[in-house]
């Protein structure tokens, strides 16, 4: 994992390359909480929890499954004293019970893409409580934030202003490209995922959703 702003961030994590998530994620940094805590303050039991790698995991997702019965997978990848929790298509960590569960004596920043309109949210927690969050529509407007964290909020989301297409020039405002705000969590964060950190086995388990 790369931590210096030199580096420069990318999606290669997410992406197919990656963690194939582009349909779709939640996904959930914490400071200072253990991988199988982590867990288990997003409500997964610990005997469901064991170590496989992410395309183990996603592998068994694709095995039949009763008609009534939907599983996604959640997974704890450590990347330096963080956690990032990884739904692939659930929605638990955009949950205010839940997010502020994990961001518990911490702080917790979520970011949700939905599946089916892929539009990005973004929620800032401490302690339990939310304090701030971005809709994707509206990046440049932070709802609950106070003015040093908005201020700070609305910085990130130029870092992380791109154009509508890649073949497009570079925009100059926030109304012309498209804002990546998982890309502002991990910047808020000051990290810059890798490849290695989500190569390897990690703590996970296949969640149920009804």
């Amino acid at each position: 994992m790369v931590t210096s702003a030199d580096a420069g961030y990318s999606s290669n994590w997410v992406s197919e390359s990656g963690l194939d998530l582009e349909e779709g994620y939640c996904i959930t940094l914490a400071r200072g909480v253990r991988p199988r805590e982590a867990l288990h303050r997003l409500g997964v039991s610990d005997a469901a929890i064991r170590a496989a790698t992410w395309p183990e995991f996603t592998a068994e997702l694709r095995e039949p499954e009763p008609a009534h019965v939907s599983h996604g997978v959640v997974a704890a990848f450590v990347m330096g004293e963080h956690v990032v929790l990884v739904e692939d298509v659930g929605y638990r960590g955009r949950s205010p019970e839940w997010a502020g569960s994990v961001s518990r004596g911490t702080e917790a920043v979520n970011v949700y893409l939905s599946p089916t309109s892929l539009k990005e949210e973004l929620s800032i927690f401490r302690d339990g409580q939310q304090v701030a969050s971005i809709d994707g529509d509206e990046p440049e407007v932070v709802e609950g934030g106070d003015a040093e964290l908005a201020g700070r909020l609305v910085e990130l989301t130029y870092d992380a202003l791109k154009p509508l297409d890649e073949d497009d020039e570079a925009p100059e405002d926030l109304s012309d490209g498209r804002v990546d705000l998982l890309q502002v969590a991990c910047d808020y964060f000051g990290l810059q995922p890798e490849a290695p950190d989500i190569s390897g086995p990690v703590l996970g388990a296949l969640v149920e959703y009804r």
